[in-house]
Parts: structure tokens; C-alpha cells; sequence
């Protein structure tokens, strides 16, 4: 018997839809559902600076997903937010995490809404191997 013909994983379909709070200027924390997690809370930072646009600021930073069960997905997330309209587009770049997303890569589209106060809507969609 060979073992040279076991299957890797693939990216699979992604998707997840939450909401975030900002408890300070740069953390944020948050829950939602997710296509492979299922229910997860999250935590995260991210930084802000401006751009040659002075209404949009480049966005970047991290978030943890953690699953009902535990298993967490780590992110690097990059974008930008535009500060008029509140519309956040970002890349989420899945690199690794905990249990079953030990070697998790992917990544996702994330739309966002600012929503006042600190919160935030989103709806992310894209691919995950894990």
C-alpha cells in the first residue's frame, strides 16, 4: 500500500456573517456565524492610517475566531474604511490557529458597515484550507 496517494485538504467555500464592538480605539470584540466554525466569538485589533484620500483610512491588524467548541482561526485582516460613508472593505488572510485550524490558509472578502457608537456589521466570503 502507498501512502503517496492520500488526499490533501482543499479550499473549501467560506462564509460568515457578525457583529463587533470596539471596546477602545484599536480592540474589538464581537460574535457571529461562520460556514466552519459555526457560532464563534472573536476578539481583534487593528490600526488606522490615513491614505492619499483624506476619507478613507488603510486598515490592518489581527483577529482571533473562536468556535463552540474552542478551536480557534487566526486572521491578518487589511483594508481600508471609508470615513464619510462608514463602508469597510478588507482582505481577512486566515494563517493558522488551534485544533482543527492548526494549518488553516484561505482567505475572505470582508464587507463591513460601521454602524455608530463602535459597532460593526459584517458579511465575509471567500475560501479556507484547513
Amino acid at each position: 500500500m502507498s501512502f503517496s496517494s492520500i488526499a490533501s485538504a482543499q479550499a473549501v467555500p467560506h462564509r460568515a456573517t457578525g457583529n463587533a464592538q470596539f471596546v477602545s480605539q484599536n480592540d474589538f470584540v464581537g460574535t457571529g456565524h461562520a460556514t466552519h466554525l459555526g457560532n464563534y466569538t472573536e476578539v481583534g485589533n487593528v490600526s488606522f492610517a490615513p491614505t492619499s484620500n483624506p476619507a478613507v483610512l488603510a486598515v490592518s491588524g489581527w483577529a482571533i475566531y473562536t468556535a463552540a467548541n474552542g478551536h480557534e482561526l487566526h486572521a491578518v485582516l487589511s483594508g481600508e474604511l471609508n470615513t464619510q460613508t462608514g463602508a469597510i472593505t478588507a482582505t481577512v488572510t486566515y494563517v493558522g490557529g488551534t485544533g482543527r485550524f492548526g494549518n488553516a490558509t484561505g482567505s475572505s472578502i470582508l464587507s463591513g458597515q460601521m454602524l455608530g457608537g463602535g459597532a460593526v456589521v459584517v458579511a465575509v466570503a471567500g475560501n479556507i484550507d484547513y
